[in-house]
């Protein structure tokens, strides 16, 4: 990977202003805690197994703080005063996770290609344990687990494969910083998530909290849109379009689940997929 990142811009006052998303190891280990509690994209840990060659060291690896919007989609801080997470009056939107990424190595029906994946801290400190351990993380195949605990908590198991060393050098690595810029163009760019916006006061980046945006509604997936002679009903009610609901990581859908549409779904579904088939049901 270049050792230049690649970089959005913005402008203020006339002057273009350098954006940067992720830091380094370095960067990251010098930053204390933060407050509160299409195309090519990043992927995330499931539920069950997720098995992956690491091709980046822990000192290469690139860190940044993640939001979740209401509406239904994760996007990076861009560590400026105009953050759309940063300056929302919903307290869930607000919020940061640490987020790690990294280059991984993955096959499908036997075709090896390069991917990037994404890990909280929990998982990453498990891996630089194994690093500190071994010295290296790309010489064998790790499975990462995803469960739940008796505690109805989520935990995770890093399992080492046996050394299988690749010639990692051959490999084109992913530039996370791009990937990172493209996800913010992808969800805040020149017309985008205007549902989002429009929920604000004065200022578009302010998202209300779900109470003043959808009054004792329930927030609903998105129907086939309605014909033109339809009349909007009189209220603000959120939806949210079923494909993006099934692409959520699970215990961020079912969070989102619980806050936003005041629902919980059984014990027994256990994927995305599975909550957004009982969300449709319990909505027919």
């Amino acid at each position: 990977m270049s050792a230049d990142h690649h970089r959005g811009a913005s402008c203020a006052e006339g002057r273009a202003v350098v954006i940067r998303f992720g830091k380094s190891a370095a960067e990251a280990a010098d930053e204390g805690p933060r407050g509160g509690a299409g195309g090519d994209w990043i992927r995330y840990l499931r539920e069950g197994d997720t098995t992956l060659r690491i091709l980046q060291e822990p000192d290469t690896w690139t860190y940044y703080w993640e939001h979740f919007s209401p509406a239904g989609f994760s996007f990076p801080c861009n560590n400026e005063e105009d953050c759309p997470g940063c300056m929302s009056e919903n307290e869930k939107m607000k919020k940061v996770n640490r987020r790690i990424a990294f280059s991984t190595l993955n096959s499908f029906n036997g075709v090896e290609y390069v991917n990037a994946f994404k890990i909280g801290p929990m998982v990453g400190d498990k891996l630089e344990n194994r690093y500190a351990r071994f010295g290296t993380l790309t010489d064998r195949d790790y499975t990462i687990t995803k469960y739940k605990t008796k505690g109805d908590r989520w935990d995770f198991d890093v399992e080492g494969h046996t050394p299988t060393p690749v010639d990692v050098s051959r490999l084109d690595l992913k530039d996370i910083e791009a990937m990172l810029a493209e996800q913010w163009e992808d969800a805040w760019g020149a017309g985008k998530n205007t549902d989002v916006q429009k929920v604000g006061r004065t200022d578009p980046w302010r998202a209300k909290e779900p109470s003043e945006a959808a009054g004792s509604r329930r927030p609903t997936i998105a129907p086939t849109p309605k014909p033109a002679a339809v009349e909007e009903p009189p209220f603000e009610e959120k939806t949210y379009q079923e494909s993006d609901l099934r692409k959520m990581d699970y215990e961020d859908l079912v969070s989102l689940v619980k806050a936003d549409m005041n629902v919980t779904p059984p014990d027994t579904i256990t994927t995305s997929d599975a909550v957004v088939d009982w969300l449709m049901e319990i909505q027919s």
